[in-house]
């Protein structure tokens, strides 16, 4: 048996940040990932041929770029080889009546592009980021910290800027905010588009935020993503684990969270081998799991009722090519390669979608599609000349016909899929198709069990799971029923995504209740960081 202070079971963006920062604490730590790589949800793999780097979930980093871990620089990231590209433009939308829209960098141009539809929605645009500023220090002061109960968001909220008027915005859904603001419909799917980017399905209550946070952050940091693939984030998070005397060992996946007298000691991994911790075991497992590996009795009948409680969000569906070129998007201005294209004919085609997926069915005439090619401004990512594709669409796991019936309808998916972004460009078809590898939201489960029901991202942010609810009631301040256990990852606030909120969150918990009396700790590294993990990690 081998003693640590914190063990760490999971090896995904959040449990490596909170790792991150108790090993620049000073405590001694060891991660534990049960894949051969870490990263979790943010990892990189040649899906397709060898040379073509493919993110087989994450690839946009955007929600982190406001993190105080990034913001302020905190643990220096930049210093272990992670380098963030700002794609420009931002996002290409074309449709099918061969109109189009175009976010830029610049906020004029971008207006410019709304203007052509409509002078009145360009403007509106400018007011609806206006009211953002005024909004957003309190909603992204609520996402740096533990979750506060509602009523003291409410207060919170109604002595912000907007007063009541930022209440309401928080209380309504996205689609009310889009059909109140915006007038031209091609405008309306634009921002119906983006606000649904984290997806949240934007019909439901307490979405109206999501209309304004998602366009502001791409905005502002364009589609945001890191050069050499997402594996840069935790190859970087690694790096200052290993710099401060920490340990990462992949292929071990925990199996048991040894709890004796009401407190967590220690883990079994699936050879056997157990990890003992004196202060502290962090998880990462799904919630859903969790029970299974730590044990009903420990976790207490609240609790277990509430994980019993759980709710998946909605999935995706993802094909990944290796191009010979690519893809050229139509747009007024002329065909255009770019890093991220939406595909969102209407609001009415969106309330198609999300009754599609609540039935269960496949409705592939009018998909809602995300497109990312990330070659055209990082090359790094292909053999010279050469492009990853990666072609997103929102799909239930739990088909009518139970989810194992996406093994025999995946390929038949992928090619209708393809088919449709095709005719939205000037050259993309099976000639400059490579390779491909396709995954379907039961394939995305099978990939890492954090992916339950096919959702990369924990769960639903419904009401009752999103805030003081997330996990539980009770216990959203990243604290277990059981002494020295705490949960991080996208089941806890402020939920999924590429954000590191949840890690850092519970950092700052953790430390806390371990004495540091400061946050971040800025206890300079060992210089004794290991190249193995990084080795088995790049595959």
């Amino acid at each position: 048996m081998s003693e640590w202070d914190i063990v760490v079971a999971g090896a995904g963006h959040n449990s490596l940040l909170t790792a991150a920062y108790a090993a620049r604490a000073g405590f001694k730590v060891l991660v534990l990932e049960g894949a051969d790589r870490i990263g979790g949800d943010t990892t990189s793999e040649e899906l397709t041929l060898p040379g073509f780097i493919h993110d087989p979930c994450a690839t946009a980093h955007n929600l982190m770029q406001s993190n105080p871990l990034m913001r302020d620089n905190e643990l220096q990231l930049d210093r272990y080889g992670l380098r963030y590209l700002y794609p420009d433009p931002v996002f290409t939308m074309p449709f099918r009546d061969g109109r189009s829209i175009t976010m830029w960098r610049d906020l004029d141009r971008t207006c410019g592009e709304l203007a052509r539809f409509s002078e009145a929605d360009a403007k509106a645009y400018r007011t609806l980021l206006n009211d953002w500023q005024s909004l957003s220090p309190i909603i992204n002061d609520e996402r740096e910290h533990p979750p506060r109960r509602p009523a003291e968001v409410l207060a919170r909220t109604q002595a912000g800027a907007l007063g009541d008027r930022g209440v309401a915005i928080r209380h309504a859904s996205a689609l009310d905010v889009i059909t109140a603001r915006f007038q031209e419909e091609h405008v309306r799917a634009f921002f119906g588009w983006i606000a649904f980017m984290t997806l949240h399905p934007l019909d439901e209550s307490e979405t109206g935020t999501l209309a304004f946070s998602l366009v502001a952050g791409r905005q502002r940091f364009s589609w945001i993503l890191p050069e050499g693939g997402s594996i840069r984030l935790p190859l970087a998070l690694a790096r200052i684990i290993e710099e401060n005397g920490g340990t990462i060992l992949t292929s071990r996946p925990v199996t048991r969270i040894v709890v004796e007298g009401g407190r967590a000691t220690g883990v079994v991994t699936a050879d056997g081998s157990t990890y003992a911790a004196a202060k502290a075991v962090v998880s990462s497992i799904h919630i859903r799991h969790l029970p299974d590996i730590v044990g009903d009795t420990n976790l207490g009948p609240d609790y277990a009722a509430g994980i019993a409680r759980w709710k998946p969000s909605i999935t995706m569906f993802t094909a990944h090519y290796a191009l010979s070129e690519p893809p050229r998007f139509k747009t007024e201005a002329g065909p255009m390669a770019s890093v991220t294209m939406g595909g969102l004919e209407s609001l009415a085609s969106l309330a198609r979608m999300l009754a599609a997926f609540r039935a269960g069915r496949l409705d592939l005439d009018d998909p809602v599609i995300l497109a990312l090619t990330p070659t055209v401004i990082d090359p790094s990512r292909a053999p010279a000349g050469q492009h990853t594709f990666k072609l997103i669409s929102f799909l239930p796991y739990e088909l009518a016909e139970g989810p194992q019936y996406w093994d025999e309808v995946k390929d038949e998916v992928a090619d209708r899929l393809f088919e449709s972004v095709a005719a939205l460009t000037t050259n993309l078809s099976p000639a400059i198709v490579l390779g491909r590898a396709v995954s379907s939201p039961l394939d995305l489960e099978r990939r890492n069990p954090a992916n339950w029901r096919g959702s990369c991202h924990g769960g639903a942010s419904t009401p009752d799971q999103s805030g003081w609810f997330r996990p539980v009631e009770g216990w959203s301040n990243y604290r277990t029923p059981v002494t020295g256990l705490y949960q991080t990852g996208a089941c806890t606030h402020p939920g999924g995504s590429v954000s590191g909120l949840p890690g850092r969150n519970c950092a700052m918990v953790l430390l806390a209740d371990l004495g540091a009396t400061s946050f971040p700790p800025s206890r300079a590294g060992k210089g004794q960081g290991g190249s193995r993990v990084r080795q088995a990690a790049a595959g």
